[in-house]
């Protein structure tokens, strides 16, 4: 599988990585927090980008608006939906609107996914890891017709537990759940997120 450096044009020039895969799908992966020393080199977006590659998929990660060599500044949340929207595309345009792409996301990037379930129609899947659901409105994913996977740390004190196992029972859509003992972090742990996905997505799956 080849890997390359990409350029997305959007609003601003947004820097990204793509592997091919071998046809299973695709999947967009956006970062945690750009103000917080967020990037697409994440070791969580990296185990993202890691689980889906084992399942086939052609993986795309870039970095948000003002990260990396990504032009422009951080916009409290509206650009960044508007990144996701424009990788979104382009990942669309390269494997065909008739192969399955997964929205995936983690923290920060986690809720940028849900908030840009509201501009598209027919997504069928997200992946959502450490979404902090104190600092930001899962609403888009509380309204989520298609499947919901979602990933979280037992000792994540950013994104509690207790506030992940409440949102997932609520959850009237089709939903999946991954919890590690770890913090937000995933220190040590990314190869958990990877067989997650794996599981959910490889090959061989039901």
């Amino acid at each position: 599988m080849s890997t390359k450096r990409v350029v997305i044009e959007a609003d601003e020039r947004l820097e990204g990585v793509l592997q091919e895969g071998t046809g299973e799908g695709g999947v967009v992966i956006c970062h945690p927090h750009p103000l917080y020393g967020g990037s697409m080199w994440s070791n969580v977006v990296e185990a993202i980008e890691e689980g889906f590659s084992e399942a086939g998929f052609t993986t795309l990660k870039f970095n948000f608006r003002g990260v990396g060599s990504s032009t422009g500044h951080y916009d409290d949340g509206v650009g960044e939906t508007d990144d996701l929207l424009a990788a979104r595309r382009f990942l669309e345009e390269r494997i065909g609107k008739d192969t399955p792409l997964v929205l995936a996301g983690y923290s920060f990037g986690a809720w940028i996914c849900s908030r840009a379930l509201a501009h598209i129609e027919h997504q069928k899947e997200v992946f959502i890891v450490a979404l902090p659901f104190s600092a930001y409105s899962p609403e888009g994913l509380r309204t989520f017709p298609g499947k919901i996977y979602l990933v979280g740390g037992s000792l994540d004190d950013i994104s509690p537990l207790k506030d992940l196992l409440a949102f997932y029972e609520e959850l009237k859509t089709e939903k999946y759940l991954k919890v590690v003992t770890t913090t937000h972090f995933f220190g040590g742990k990314e190869r958990e997120i990877a067989g997650f996905i794996i599981e959910n997505f490889g090959k061989t799956k039901g």
